[in-house]
């Protein structure tokens, strides 16, 4: 159903500055294709749009592909009403329409700006953790979102006029881009572990290399907006690494409900948590984030329970 340590190659880590990480390679899972977002929408072959009575916490999604397409769990859908996250990795049927679950990430705007459409960005760590945890305890990951929004705009002295996650990232955009010169992709990669001064933040592994080529950039950004940039000097332990994904990927899944074709095991392990997604019990994506009860501790306790929002 997933892979196991054995079946995972670490590669040399690549570091600048106070962040390190080590590319992933498996074993290679080319039985399943799948379409990308940014592909569907670059080919025509995807369509996002509001609900017939806009909602806050839905879309429908229409792909016009012959295969699944992949929506990655935190990956954002900008325009319509308000700029969207998906609310978890969801495997859309070939030639269907469905509403996937999503989370706003633009608290001050409601009103059309154009069609939507695929963006640079996904949700940061620390939100796709927050989120994470609130789902799991029944909370509210609208709330947990804005929250890990507006606690990152006031960490970076920022504010966007509409709360808009996008615009946090854009205004980084330099210092980012620093650092992604410096991360090359290797050949065959599929995944990648994320190390800030020596401790391990979290690892993502996707279905093949075409895929992940298509997240890199992105998820490293995810990480590098939530990290302190300095020149700290670090030593890593590669056991202690090789062990924090081993518990992972070896602890006991707990199976959640799916979206769509996919299906959805939540991880818990004491160094975090996760989920992993697989079809026809092969792993399409998996994720996982130290530190979640540090964050758990800052979810807020307001109530909000998605209410929908009607013009």
């Amino acid at each position: 159903m997933t892979i196991s340590i054995d079946e995972i190659e670490f590669l040399d880590g690549q570091t600048h500055k106070n962040m390190t990480i080590i590319p992933l390679k498996t074993p290679l899972n080319y039985n399943h294709d799948v379409i990308t977002l940014k592909k569907g929408f670059e080919l025509g072959l995807v369509n996002v749009k509001e609900c017939e009575t806009s909602t806050v916490n839905t879309l429908i999604v229409e792909n016009s592909s012959v295969t699944p397409l992949l929506l990655i769990d935190g990956e954002e859908i900008i325009g319509g009403d308000q700029n969207r996250i998906v609310n978890g990795t969801i495997l859309v049927e070939p030639q269907s329409e469905m509403k996937i679950p999503v989370n706003c990430t633009e608290h001050g705007r409601w009103g059309y700006k154009h069609e939507f459409r695929n963006s640079d960005f996904i949700a940061t760590s620390r939100t796709r953790c927050a989120s994470m945890s609130a789902n799991r305890s029944s909370g509210s990951v609208q709330s947990a979102v804005w929250n890990s929004i507006d606690n990152l705009e006031k960490e970076r002295g920022f504010h966007s006029p509409t709360q808009a996650m996008s615009e946090s990232y854009e205004n980084l955009n330099t210092d980012l881009d620093e650092f992604i010169t410096s991360f090359k992709i290797e050949k065959g990669q599929t995944g990648v572990v994320v190390i800030v001064e020596g401790e391990i933040k979290g690892f993502e592994i996707l279905i093949n290399s075409d895929v992940y080529s298509q997240y890199h950039e992105k998820i490293l950004k995810s990480y590098l907006i939530d990290t302190d940039i300095n020149d700290s000097v670090f030593t890593i332990n590669m056991d202690v690494i090789k062990n924090t994904i081993a518990n992972a990927l070896e602890s006991e899944l707990v199976e959640a409900k799916n979206i769509g074709l996919e299906k959805r095991f939540e991880i818990k392990s004491d160094d975090g948590i996760g989920t992993i997604y697989t079809y026809h019990d092969e792993l399409i994506h998996c994720s996982f984030f130290t530190g979640a009860e540090e964050i758990s501790e800052k979810l807020p306790d307001d109530g909000w329970t998605g209410a929908r929002i009607v013009f």
